[in-house]
């Protein structure tokens, strides 16, 4: 099996050749890394708990667009925390959240992310913010993980 880049989409294939998806926590990391430099300025670590196995297979290019901006929304917006990310998977239904220890202001996040709400919402996905003031601020990103029909 390999993986390559084509055409924006991240993809796996098999020998003989079949797209299958690429795993969400090679996804979630390969992103990671790029806001790393925001996230220590900003004296905060992130940790990618999603399940290694955990495969996508809607359109990843998408996934990744609307992941990467839930990341620029709230990174470099947090000081001194923990952003965890997870996923776990509700039949065909992958639910990702980051968890900032902090309390950051639910509406500010919510107003960076309404660039991302129609992206999800056209993948039949949803996103979602709950925060408790001054605790916790949870950023949901849901969708349905099944391959888009040609």
């Amino acid at each position: 099996m390999t993986t390559k880049n084509t055409m924006g989409k991240l993809v796996s294939t098999t020998v003989a050749g079949q797209q299958e998806g690429i795993t969400l926590q090679t996804l979630v990391s390969r992103l990671v890394a790029g806001i790393v430099p925001v996230a220590v300025r900003g004296n905060n670590f992130l940790v990618n708990d999603i399940p290694a196995g955990l495969q996508v297979h809607a359109d990843a290019a998408m996934v990744t667009t609307v992941l990467d901006n839930l990341f620029t929304s709230i990174v470099p917006y947090v000081q001194n925390s923990c952003i965890r990310i997870t996923a776990k998977v509700y039949g065909n239904v992958v639910l990702v959240q980051l968890r900032d220890h902090t309390g950051i202001n639910s509406y500010f996040i919510e107003q960076h992310l309404t660039a991302s709400q129609p992206m999800a919402e056209k993948m039949g996905g949803y996103i979602g913010v709950t925060s408790q003031r001054d605790k916790e601020t949870t950023i949901v990103f849901s969708f349905p993980n099944i391959r888009a029909v040609a």
